[in-house]
Parts: C-alpha cells; sequence; structure tokens
C-alpha cells in the first residue's frame, strides 16, 4: 500500500519505548562509524560514495532510509554529518536491526579486499559500548557478520593467490576508483595533532582526504613486500565453539545420523542444523548430497592445526 507521495508506507508498532535509544539516534552513530572504519581503509572521498550508494541502495528494501541525509565531506569541507528524521523513531526495532545488518554487509562487500580482516572489530570499536549493545538488542548477530566477513576476505585472497594476481609478472586491469589521478592534485595539508592528510585541486577545493595509517601501511607493505594477513590468522579469527568443535571432531572419527549426532553433543536438531549451516559457509564442512555433509580440506586443517595445539 503506497501513501500520496509514492513511498511505501512502513509498520509501525504500537507502544514504542521512546525512553529506550531513539532509532535516529542509533542509525546516525553506525554510519559515522562506517564512515570513520571505511574512511581509516580508503579515503575520505571513497568513503562518502560507499556509505551514500549503501543507503541509497538500500533505501529500495527499507523505504525509511528516505528519511536519512548524509552531508558530502569533502565536497563541503567540514566532517562528515548525517542528519537523520524523528519519523524514524516509529519505525519497528527489527526492521532497524536488519537495515543495520545489511548497511553492514553492504559496506564491507563494496570495499572488497580493503575491508580487511577486522572491519567488524574496528566497527564495534569506533561505535562505542553503548552503540554495540544496542546494535546487538536490535537482533544483530555481530559474531556470526564478523565470521562471514572473515569468510568474505579469506575468499578474496585465495582468488588473488589462484589467479597470480600478487605475482611478479601478474597483470590486472586498473581500475581508478578514487576519481581522480596524482596530476590532478594541486597540493597536500597536515595539520599538526590530525592522522588526516588533505588534498587539494588546483582551485584549492579539498579534493580528498587520506588517512595516514593507509599510507604507511601501504607504503611499508610496498617495499616489504608483504601483505594481508598471515595464513594462520584466518582460523584464529574464527569463531569456532566448543559445540561446533566437537562436531567436527565427531565427523572425523565416524559417520552418523542427524539424531546421534545431535544425542552425542547434547543439543537439539535444530542447534545442530544452524551449526551445520555456520560451519558451511565458513567452508569447514560442504554438503555433497541433499541431506548429507562431510568435512572439507579447510576443516581438517582446523582440526590438525587444534590437535597439534594440544601437544
Amino acid at each position: 500500500m503506497n501513501n500520496s507521495d509514492g513511498y511505501s508506507k512502513f509498520s509501525i508498532k504500537s507502544g514504542v519505548n521512546m525512553d529506550n535509544m531513539k532509532n535516529s539516534t542509533l542509525l546516525k552513530s553506525v554510519l559515522k562509524a562506517l564512515y570513520t572504519v571505511a574512511g581509516r581503509r580508503t579515503s575520505s572521498r571513497l568513503a562518502d560514495k560507499t556509505i551514500g550508494t549503501c543507503v541509497k541502495t538500500l533505501e529500495e528494501t527499507y523505504d525509511f532510509l528516505k528519511y536519512v541525509q548524509i552531508e558530502n565531506q569533502t565536497a563541503s569541507g567540514n566532517t562528515f554529518d548525517v542528519d537523520v528524521s524523528s519519523a524514524i523513531d516509529y519505525v519497528e526495532p527489527d526492521r532497524i536491526g536488519k537495515a543495520i545488518e545489511s548497511m553492514i554487509r553492504v559496506v564491507y562487500t563494496d570495499l572488497d579486499e580493503d575491508a580487511g580482516l577486522y572491519f567488524i572489530s574496528e566497527l564495534k570499536k569506533y561505535a562505542g559500548d553503548e552503540i554495540t549493545s544496542e546494535i546487538i538488542n536490535h537482533d544483530v548477530d555481530l559474531a556470526q557478520l564478523q565470521v562471514e566477513q572473515h569468510h568474505f576476505f579469506k575468499r578474496l585472497e585465495r582468488k588473488k593467490t589462484l589467479s597470480g594476481e600478487n605475482g611478479p609478472d601478474s597483470e590486472k586491469e586498473v581500475v581508478n576508483t578514487l576519481g581522480y589521478t596524482w596530476s590532478n592534485v594541486s597540493s597536500w595539508k597536515h595539520e599538526p595533532g590530525s592522522n588526516y592528510c588533505t588534498l587539494y585541486d588546483k582551485q584549492g577545493n579539498v579534493m580528498d582526504k587520506l588517512n595516514l595509517d593507509t599510507i604507511i601501511q601501504s607504503y611499508v607493505e610496498k617495499l616489504s613486500g608483504y601483505s594481508g594477513a598471515l595464513p594462520g590468522e584466518y582460523e584464529d579469527k574464527i569463531n569456532v565453539y566448543e559445540k561446533e568443535y566437537k562436531l567436527l571432531e565427531l565427523m572425523y572419527s565416524q559417520d552418523m545420523d542427524a539424531e546421534s549426532a545431535a544425542a552425542t553433543l547434547h543439543i537439539t536438531e535444530e542447534e545442530l542444523n544452524q551449526m551445520i549451516q555456520k560451519l558451511t559457509k565458513i567452508e569447514m564442512l560442504q554438503y555433497i548430497s541433499y541431506d548429507v555433509v562431510e568435512l572439507t580440506d579447510a576443516g581438517l586443517s582446523y582440526l590438525s592445526k587444534k590437535e597439534e595445539k594440544k601437544k
């Protein structure tokens, strides 16, 4: 059903507890934290583009995002700012949670390999404990998002290795995501105490703001020939809990049906299915038929490393 201005109406839950953190405050804080992480890993210009595109894209699914207005930092020369209408405060919390979860996925996917291995950890850091707790209270599973993001990054690294992209003779089509080159930069300036370097064009307009951590990291990685995480770091950062580890051990030692596995682990079959779904997503298990799963090479490697650490 549409209202007079053509937008789909969003449902409103009666009796919203306005004593809790307002949706507008939460969304604004999440977007600012996403911007900070994206800006640290790329540049202010790309962070502006990434966050703005994310909100506009998701507006098709979450129509209440039309009430979010983002001020472009590099265009105005001011700090990144978000204006969120109080109309959003009446949207059901579960819809806000789903929108936040989608935003996080869209941003780290859009950043591609620049998201790095610790995107979710940094997001929680810059959001702060209060906002992180509110995100979780809105049914956003940050732990699962972290698992998925680690898997996403790991898969990108594997593709690069298989394609020989990092090799000395590799040829890769260069895509300019910045929208400018060094020849367009007239000058740059770094304010004492700031962690950003500002680039200006010939007219004196702000072109971009680059994070010094990213610049220094790129410089060191280029000269040292080292980039990315060590292979072993992937497994250390993926949370495989005790029951899931026990399941992997069971599958390694013997064949069994779902009912027997659930009984052995003292869990329900529904909980078992959730564990299998998670382990499949991080490629420790794989389906070989409609209802049969087996350990992957990654799963076997994980078990082997855990056994070595016990010795």
